[in-house]
Formats: structure tokens, C-alpha cells, sequence
């Protein structure tokens, strides 16, 4: 019995050593070297996209209260989302159609629910925004392809 109680004892202190610097203080702040990366310069599709839903919601909390907000966030959030990805060709480029996608679900579902002003308005508008938009990428997909010359052709 001592000795379960001695091998649990120096397996605690062990963790606890090895675990010790995870408790440990942080580096002092440094707002040159903290902020560094976050600029409007360098995340403009991000930056776009939050203020469009700003200035949805601030619109919505004019005209109204409480749901109204978030329908005015969807409404401005995707819809300079998809302003902004139809005139910046290298917008989102990993995801460029997932993006595509988002955008027209959140701008059908603030179409919808503000249209119906109920639960079934959104569901519907995001089905209608999202599928809309997958059925069209499926059957258009980008047909300009690069080459070396930095020219494109159409096949």
C-alpha cells in the first residue's frame, strides 16, 4: 500500500515538472511586433466582408431591433463578399468556390428571412442561395486557363 502511494506521489511530481512550463508567464506586449501581421492591406477580402455585415447591421439596428440586426449582417456580409470575389480574380484563391458558395448562402438566408420574416424564409433562402450556387459552378466552371505567357485562352 506504501508503495502505490510513493509511486503515485513521484508520478505526480513528474507531471507536474513536465507540465510546469505551460504555467509559465507570457512575453511582455509589444504592439509593433503584435499587430504586425493585421493590416486592411493584407486580409482585404476578410476586411470586406466584416464591414459589409457592419454596415448591415448598423442598417438594421436603424430600421428595426433584435433579428433585424443579424438579417442586415447576412444581407451586407454577403453581398460585398460576392462583390468583392466577382471583381478580384485571385480573391479566396485556395476556396475561391466554397466562397462563392458562403456568400450566396448568407445573402439568400438575409433575403429570406427578411422577405418572410420567418424560420422557413431562411432555410429556404439559404438552400436556394448555396444550391443556386453549386448547380451554376457545376455546370459553368472557369474555362480561362494560364499559360507560361501570362495569357489565356478560351477553349
Amino acid at each position: 500500500m506504501a508503495v502505490k502511494k510513493i509511486l503515485a506521489l513521484v508520478l505526480t511530481l513528474c507531471m507536474a515538472l513536465v507540465a510546469l512550463p505551460a504555467f509559465a508567464g507570457d512575453r511582455p506586449l509589444d504592439p509593433k511586433r503584435d499587430l504586425s501581421g493585421i493590416s486592411p492591406k493584407r486580409h482585404r477580402y476578410i476586411f470586406t466582408v466584416l464591414g459589409g455585415a457592419a454596415l448591415g447591421a448598423g442598417v438594421g439596428a436603424l430600421l428595426g431591433s433584435g433579428n433585424d440586426l443579424t438579417k442586415g449582417a447576412l444581407l451586407g456580409g454577403g453581398a460585398f463578399s460576392s462583390l468583392y470575389l466577382s471583381s478580384h480574380r485571385r480573391a479566396g484563391e485556395p476556396n475561391r468556390d466554397w466562397a462563392y458558395v458562403l456568400s450566396h448562402t448568407a445573402l439568400g438566408t438575409g433575403i429570406g428571412w427578411t422577405l418572410c420574416g420567418c424560420d422557413d424564409g431562411a432555410v429556404a433562402g439559404a438552400l436556394i442561395g448555396g444550391g443556386g450556387t453549386v448547380a451554376w459552378k457545376a455546370m459553368n466552371p472557369d474555362r480561362t486557363t494560364s499559360r507560361a505567357s501570362n495569357t489565356s485562352t478560351q477553349p
